[in-house]
């Protein structure tokens, strides 16, 4: 296993738990029906093949005329800051003409026409952005592309820090095997889901300074963050990752609609989403895709009409489901208010 995908592998785990809010399960177990274990780990079962998964979760609550959902997560943190290609995406498309084409009847007996159905997803997220021909595809094919390449960066940091630990550790800077990087993902699953573990301890022994160090970086800034995944009026994926993301909850426990302000921030070159219906302010950012930037600014004497007209027609209403108390779900939605918006833009430039 090469570096750039030990980061990417710890990263799903992280997303994993940053995204328990929107009520997805990670399965972690066979069931023996459509999931199976064999010698690379947990398969789901297709129309031709299994496919290996490292992150599939469920959703626990399924809408109306809807099989319940499940997504597959695929995470991307290349060492060199590449953008993702269209083969990852190209992988999702076949995977999920495989598994939703699974089923059929006609020669099933009574215990398997009982057997649970799923509509599946696919999301890649990507430390460092996605090429345009990955964005047109996936456009294409309904796979979501969900673009961190400036969020999480302490946590991206804590994981690049661990990994050149670990390899430095096993004594190699190319390669390690797979199931050496098993064992260590397993001990930092188990201490993510429960900091008070001493990892330290429990896995290597010493460990030393530089790799108690970082795993404060990931400790600290994931007991702030979390990830909402809200859809819009367009066929994007919208990853919210509010500054604080307790008082984002309790916002939103006191009204779950609200109005919100949506800027652009050039420096960072993301989006800022600011709310303050209630009396607990909060911020959040996320990125779109490159293509949406690239219309947005590319006639420099229409950007503001441009940068309005992307808020009303596809950021309009930003809906997610959060498990504000971690047991019931709560359907929120964060509508755009232009008037406000417009104020705020005012007040900014002067």
């Amino acid at each position: 296993m090469k570096k750039g995908q030990a980061r990417g592998y710890l990263l799903e785990i992280m997303l994993e738990k940053l995204l328990k809010v929107n009520g997805y399960n990670v399965i972690t177990q066979p069931d023996n029906c459509d999931i199976f274990i064999k010698g690379n780990g947990l398969n789901l079962r297709g129309r031709g093949g299994f496919h290996q998964f490292d992150s599939l979760g469920t959703l626990r609550i399924t809408p109306p005329f809807m099989y319940p959902l499940r997504i597959f997560l695929e995470a991307k943190f290349y060492s060199d800051g590449s953008n993702v290609g269209i083969d990852v995406v190209r992988k999702g498309v076949g995977i999920l003409q495989d598994v939703n084409t699974n089923y059929s009847t006609v020669l099933m007996n009574d215990n398997e026409l009982s057997l649970p159905r799923y509509n599946y997803n696919y999301t890649v997220f990507s430390a460092s952005g996605f090429s345009k021909g990955a964005q047109l595809y996936a456009i294409a094919h309904k796979i979501y592309l969900v673009d961190l390449d400036n969020e999480f960066l302490i946590i991206k940091r804590g994981i690049t820090g661990l990994v050149d630990w670990l390899f430095n550790e096993l004594g190699t800077d190319e390669d390690i095997e797979k199931s050496e990087f098993n064992n260590f993902s397993n001990h930092f699953r188990e201490w993510l889901y429960n900091t008070d573990i001493d990892f330290n301890q429990s896995y290597f022994g010493k460990g030393g300074n530089e790799y108690r160090y970082n795993l404060n970086l990931i400790e600290t800034e994931m007991s702030e963050k979390s990830l909402y995944l809200a859809s819009t009026n367009s066929p994007q994926l919208i990853p919210l990752v509010p500054d604080d993301d307790s008082q984002f909850k309790e916002s939103l426990r006191i009204s779950p609609h609200q109005r919100v302000q949506i800027t652009w921030n050039q420096e960072n070159e993301n989006w800022i989403v600011t709310g303050s219906d209630t009396n607990i302010s909060f911020r959040l950012t996320f990125k779109l895709p490159d293509m949406f930037a690239e219309y947005i600014f590319t006639e420099n004497n229409n950007i503001q009409e441009r940068a309005y007209d992307v808020k009303e027609s596809m950021l309009s209403k930003l809906t997610f489901i959060a498990y504000l108390d971690e047991i019931n779900p709560t359907i929120c939605t964060l509508s755009f208010d232009k008037e406000s918006t417009e104020q705020l833009v005012r007040e900014l430039n002067n």
